[in-house]
Order: C-alpha cells, then sequence, then structure tokens
C-alpha cells in the first residue's frame, strides 16, 4: 500500500485560488468556504471531478497489483491489506472519494435548476457511480445518503454494499435520460470530448459490468430475472469497439506530475518493484504460443543472467519457489517473496510501453532510467474496455445462460485486447508480433476451450484471458478472481500455503478517528455479492 501524496492540476490549483474554497482537507466538518451551488463553475467542476475519479481509481488499482500478482507481493496479505483498528489504507482514496461526491451533488443540484447542466449532471452521475461500485466493491458497506452534510449527519452511517448498487443503478438511468436530453455540450470533456453515443455506451456497459459482478446475489439489488435485463441490455449501444474505451490519457507533463502511475514508479528512478512471475510465466510460458503482448507489457532492463551474480536472485536452489527465473531476461519475483533490498534495480523487467508509456522492448537491455525511446509517460489507464465487455458477456452466456456464443465472446475479448496493445505507442520494430502470431495464439485457446469438459473449465480460460487482458487495470481481476475463484492455477504465497486472502479492504483509518459511528472491518470480510466460502481463494 502506498502513501499517497495528493497532487492537483495547475488548472485546478487555480480554481482553488480563485474561489477560495479548501477541497483537500476533507474531514467532513463544517467549512465556510466549502463550494455551495451559488459559488461554484459547473464546468470547472466537472473537469475537477473527471480529475479525482482517474486519481482514485489509478489508486484502487496500486492497491491490488500486488494481491493478483501483476506484481510481486513482498509482504504478507495481513501487511499489504492491514485490518487493526490504527491501520488501514485506504484514507486518501476515502478523501478523494467523498471529495468528488461533495462536487457532484453540487453539479446535480445545479442541473435541477438549469437544463444547460444537464449533460454535466449525467457525467456526474457516471462517474459517481462507477466510484461508489468501486468502493464498495473494494470495502463493503461506506457512508452514502449522510455523507458531505455535515450540519444534518455530523457522524454519516453505513450504507450497506446492495442499497448502493441500487442506488447506481438507479442513477445510471438518470444519467442516461438527462444526457438524451441534454441540448448543451460539455465543452471540455476529458474522457470523450461530450460524445453522447460513448458516453451513452459506457453507461450500458457500466450497468453490464454491475449485473454480472452481482449475479451471485442479483436478488439482494432487487433484480429477479438477470438473464433477461442482461439480454435486454445488450440490444442497447455498448462499448464493442476500441475507439469506444473508457479511458484516461496521461501526458509527459512532470510539474505538476501528469505520467502515467507505472512509468514513475519504473522510469524515473530504479524501480522498487518486483513484476510477479507468474504473470510473466503465463506471458512466456503457459502456452504453446507465447503471448503476443509481452514486448508491449513489459521491458527487460538487462540481459544479465540472475544466477550469475551479484546479486542473485534470492529463490536461487529453494525448492519452496515455484518460478523463481523464467528464462529470457524476464527477472521477477515470486507471490510472497520477501527477500528484497539485493540492489537489482536496474536489472529487474519493469512495466513497458503498455498501459504505462515506457519502452517497448526490442532486446535493449538498458536501464529504464537512462532509455530515451519510451513515451515519457503518456499511458493510459484501461478502465471499461471493449475487451472487457466481451470477457463479462462471455460470463454470463455461459453462467447465467445470457445471449451469445461463450466461445465467440471469449475470442472478441482477446482479440479486441491484442489490437489494442500492439497499437498503442506507433511501434514499428522487426519485433513486433504478426497477424499470424496472434491467430496462433487464439487458436490454441479455442482449442482448450473446445477440449474443456465442463463448463468450470470453460469458465477458468474465460477468466485467465480476462486477466492477461486486463493488465493495467487490477480492479477487474480482483473482482472475478472474488467472483469466480479463476484462473484455478494462480499462484500461492511461497511462504503459506494457507493464507487468508482479503476479500475486501478497511475503512479509512482517518475515518474510523473522526467519525463515531464507524468501526473498523476485518479484511477477510466478504463483500455482499461474494457469496463463495471462506477459504474459496487463496
Amino acid at each position: 500500500m502506498q502513501n499517497i501524496v495528493r497532487y492537483f492540476s495547475i488548472s485546478t490549483l487555480a480554481l482553488l485560488l480563485l474561489m477560495g474554497c479548501e477541497v483537500t482537507d476533507f474531514d467532513l466538518q463544517d467549512n465556510p468556504n466549502y463550494l455551495t451551488p451559488d459559488s461554484a463553475d459547473p464546468e470547472y467542476m466537472l473537469n475537477e471531478v473527471q480529475y479525482l475519479f482517474q486519481h482514485y481509481m489509478k489508486w484502487m488499482i496500486i492497491n491490488t497489483d500486488d494481491v493478483m500478482r501483476y506484481e510481486a507481493m513482498t509482504d504478507t496479505y495481513g501487511d499489504v491489506v492491514p485490518t487493526s483498528v490504527m491501520d488501514g489504507s485506504t484514507s486518501n482514496e476515502w478523501d478523494t472519494y467523498y471529495e468528488a461526491l461533495n462536487n457532484v451533488r453540487t453539479i446535480t443540484a445545479l442541473a435541477e435548476e438549469d437544463e444547460t447542466l444537464l449533460f454535466h449532471s449525467g457525467i456526474a452521475k457516471l462517474l459517481m457511480g462507477y466510484m461508489t461500485v468501486t468502493m464498495v466493491d473494494y470495502l463493503g458497506a461506506v457512508p452514502y445518503s449522510q455523507a458531505v452534510n455535515n450540519a444534518e449527519f455530523p457522524n454519516p452511517e453505513l450504507d450497506g454494499g446492495a442499497e448502493l448498487y441500487q442506488t447506481v443503478l438507479g442513477d445510471i438511468e438518470e444519467a442516461k435520460d438527462e444526457i438524451e436530453r441534454a441540448n448543451f455540450e460539455f465543452s471540455t470533456d476529458l474522457f470523450y470530448q461530450s460524445d453522447k453515443d460513448k458516453w451513452m455506451a459506457f453507461a450500458n456497459s457500466l450497468k453490464l459490468r454491475m449485473l454480472v459482478q452481482a449475479r451471485l446475489a442479483s436478488a439482494d439489488i432487487g433484480v429477479s430475472n438477470i438473464q433477461g435485463e442482461i439480454n435486454s441490455l445488450l440490444s442497447e449501444n455498448l462499448i464493442d469497439t476500441n475507439e469506444e474505451d473508457f479511458q484516461w490519457s496521461y501526458s509527459t507533463v512532470q510539474e505538476p506530475e501528469s505520467r502515467h502511475q507505472y512509468f514513475q514508479r519504473a522510469y524515473v528512478s530504479g524501480f522498487d518493484q518486483y513484476i510477479g512471475n507468474y504473470f510473466m510465466f503465463l506471458l512466456k510460458e503457459s502456452k504453446n504460443n507465447p503471448d503476443p503482448r509481452i514486448r508491449y507489457y513489459l521491458y527487460r532492463q538487462s540481459d544479465a543472467d540472475p544466477f550469475s551474480g551479484p546479486p542473485y536472485l534470492p529463490c536461487q536452489g529453494d525448492p519452496d519457489v515455484d518460478y523463481c527465473y523464467i528464462g529470457d531476461q524476464y527477472w521477477g519475483y515470486d507471490h510472497g517473496e520477501s527477500r528484497v533490498g539485493r540492489g537489482d534495480n536496474l536489472l529487474r523487467t519493469v512495466y513497458g510501453i503498455y498501459p504505462g508509456g515506457g519502452s517497448f522492448d526490442e532486446n535493449q537491455f538498458v536501464g529504464a532510467p537512462s532509455t530515451t525511446d519510451n513515451l515519457g509517460g503518456a499511458g493510459i489507464l484501461p478502465l471499461l474496455t471493449s475487451s472487457y465487455v466481451s470477457f463479462l458477456r462471455a460470463e454470463a452466456a455461459l453462467t447465467l445462460g445470457a445471449n451469445g456464443d461463450p466461445a465467440s465472446l471469449l475470442e472478441a475479448g482477446i482479440r479486441s485486447s491484442m489490437d489494442k496493445v500492439m497499437n498503442f505507442g506507433g511501434i514499428s520494430s522487426d519485433l513486433e508480433p504478426t497477424s499470424a502470431d496472434v491467430d496462433a495464439y487464439v487458436d490454441e485457446v479455442l482449442s482448450d476451450y473446445a477440449s474443456a469438459t465442463t463448463d468450470e473449465e470453460r469458465l477458468d480460460i474465460i477468466m485467465k484471458e480476462y486477466y492477461l487482458s486486463a493488465f493495467g487495470n487490477s480492479i477487474e481481476s480482483y473482482n472475478f478472481y472474488r467472483r469466480t475463484g479463476y484462473p484455478s492455477d494462480i499462484q500461492v504465497p511461497i511462504d503459506d500455503d494457507d493464507p487468508v486472502f482479503p476479500r475486501s479492504f478497511p475503512l479509512s483509518r482517518l475515518e474510523i478517528q473522526r467519525n463515531l459511528s464507524l468501526e473498523q472491518k476485518n479484511n477477510y470480510d466478504k463483500v455482499f455479492w461474494d457469496t463463495n466460502p471462506d477459504s474459496f481463494i487463496k
């Protein structure tokens, strides 16, 4: 878990200075300078919501990158997701969420009196809905209905997760209606440049994602016929092309810091983390045909043999370590490896060009901070893509009998991801994968799917490909791992065969101290849609 240093863009800082408002110290206390409908500029406020949204989402992703084995977890689950009253690792994310909630409620209040703000209100509700769903998926119950209203509710109480899902589903429908009726654009839209069709596709896709996410507890969110609900939604406008993908684009600007978090972690100074060996094994060794995305996802800094050191990989000769080294200078750590600090920062494999805006791997074998052939951090945050939608539809078709052929949707998800990754960054290299490489990979997956004898085996294949395509957004994999238990071969911590996997995250430590209605929860507490057994996943 990271101790987040909050920052704002120059435009945001200028706005705050002009308004004299103090939104960075969000402690639910009365503030005479706090934003009100009378003092707010809705255009600037919605830009601030969009900024806060990506800031919140990127750090929720960082929170589970190591839990989900994209990065190596070099602690225990209890260290990464602490549960004591004085711990709690989501304080900054918590404050960002409620900062955004206050702004969104101000925007929607303004729109009730001004129809030129319907588009603003619809977008604000969709962004807030996505953030609220993510809060529920990570934390469970959180204050919502009583929040950001200190005069009436100085100690806002919790709203249940299923109740909040129902609230967001209602907000999505309201947002769609507002966007449809809107006659005025949001002129500085940082996601879709005020394209109404794309916002409608996002709204429907977010609803699909929620229905699939809650499929094990659909009655709890008031859905009695989830198959019918999903089938009805499939006839609507969904994200089904890469041009419609819901993503945040970063830049190369350093002051204020606007580069992708992966680039900051790997290319500004020596890489302090390790890429997970399980993830690299899946890409490189788990199939007869290596994953064509590997040189886009990963960049090797050195051609040194990690067994010829010093420094040596600490796992050398250790029979309890599953992978240790997968070869070809792909230098990472196993899940749960705690022997760190060996001076190998410029030898480890780091993030590549996708999605973090680093380097495409052309066998340069040059330390990442020294490379000049990178995108300078101008990566993307892939939040809800056509690939993800295809995998969600495949899961729904297989497990719920929803419309669509699971195998065809599986293929669509893989190919959409391949197309997105391989066309990112304008690479021209003799080491680029070919269409034949992609076809061979897809054919192998589909052959394995056709050979599977049970729906559980088929779902395992779908989720593994979803896992590989979701690199850069571990929110997706953290959710579907708890929902399905797949990939089934995901690595267990090497030092603990029976760990307690964090089924949720703790509440904000600071909020526990200042809100008398809250008590800290445990990391083994399950969110409402996670109806699986306690020892279901590790």
